[in-house]
């Protein structure tokens, strides 16, 4: 599997898990207690500068410098880190092919289909044969590629901050892993996943324990402060405070529910696009969505996304597992924290 994190929870030591956002960083550790696991620690750190444009990095100092203090205000002394790879930065796919068909060479027939010979030379493809396939006599194969410039900034990135990346696993994977770690019972029916950040809303069509297909949108709750700001001419603070539910200048939330109900008619016309997807490539229905990020604390998240979208809608609550609530921004952190040293199968 090489640096690919393996979807099985495995066993020992787990590492912090950290969870790099362009607005801000959640950290998860968590401990097995017996059977299950249970969240050691865990906490959020919005950085007090700009750090990100887009998907950029425009001040690593300030980022090192945030890591470092979370580290700190979590005492947290371990030096081992769990990472993950962003979905805007890697590539995730489910392919079927037959089940007499050799998986290595159907993997690399396929990346050589999407992209130049240069850019295969370029990149650390990974693949997993999952235990379930959608029809009778195939094998579904999860394929996940990043290119190796990515992984090598991100890790030195991680060591000028003093940590070692150990474990690095795909935002997908994290997402998904957390899902079923917190509603095994939903195993069988296929779901939709929305992750709502600052920068990118990320969505997950997960089925039979496993990640199907993704789609990345740069679009989140930046989009909606900046929308709301320019709209009502606010400054972005006051757009940001609004946003959240607190009565800025005598308006209220009444004030922007035609932009917030833009906001989300968006992101569900990428979901159910996905959706849709979804059912072309597997012949399966989407139950329900489930909603995670920052943004799905905003007033009547899931049930504006219900009422446009026509699906039961469910706030997540990525460490219910260890009886925390209100944790919709921790989905990443909480599926990464799973991983465990010594994973073979899941090293840099």
């Amino acid at each position: 599997m090489g640096w690919l994190a393996r979807f099985f929870k495995g066993v020992g030591y787990l590492f912090p898990a950290l969870d790099i956002g362009t607005s801000s960083l959640k950290l998860v550790q968590s401990e097995r207690k017996g059977s299950n696991f249970k969240v050691k620690v865990h906490g959020i750190y919005e950085y007090k500068e700009q750090v990100f444009a887009g998907s950029e990095i425009i001040d690593e100092f300030e980022l090192v410098h945030s890591i470092r203090e979370l580290y700190e205000q979590l005492k947290i002394k371990d030096k081992q880190v769990t990472i993950h790879v962003p979905l805007h930065a890697c590539f995730y796919s489910v392919i079927s092919i037959p089940s007499g068909k050799d998986p290595e060479s159907a993997v690399i027939d396929y990346m050589k289909s999407l992209i130049s010979a240069e850019e295969f030379r370029q990149v650390k493809i990974d693949y997993r044969i999952l235990p379930v396939a959608v029809e009778k006599g195939t094998i579904d194969i999860a394929i996940a590629a990043v290119k190796q410039e990515f992984l090598d900034k991100r890790i030195n990135l991680l060591r000028q901050a003093g940590l070692e990346p150990t474990v690095i696993d795909i935002e997908p994977a994290a997402i998904n892993n957390q899902f079923y770690l917190n509603n095994p019972d939903l195993t069988p029916v296929p779901v939709c996943l929305i992750d709502i950040g600052a920068t990118y809303t990320k969505i997950v069509i997960s089925f039979g324990g496993y990640p199907y297909i993704t789609r990345n949108i740069e679009y989140g709750g930046i989009s909606l402060t900046e929308q709301i700001q320019k709209e009502l001419m606010l400054s972005f603070e006051d757009a940001e405070r609004l946003k959240k539910g607190e009565p800025v200048k005598e308006m209220d939330q009444s004030s922007i529910d035609s932009i917030v109900d833009d906001f989300f008619k968006k992101i569900v016309t990428e979901a159910l696009w996905t959706v849709e997807n979804f059912k072309d490539r597997f012949n399966l229905e989407v139950e329900s969505v489930y909603l995670y990020g920052g943004s799905a604390k905003l007033p009547d998240a899931a049930k504006r996304v219900e009422r446009f979208s026509g699906k039961p809608t469910y706030l997540g609550s990525p460490l219910s597992f260890s009886g925390i609530v209100d944790s919709e921004e921790f989905a990443v952190a909480a599926g990464l924290s799973i991983r465990y040293k010594g994973d073979g199968n899941a090293k840099v």
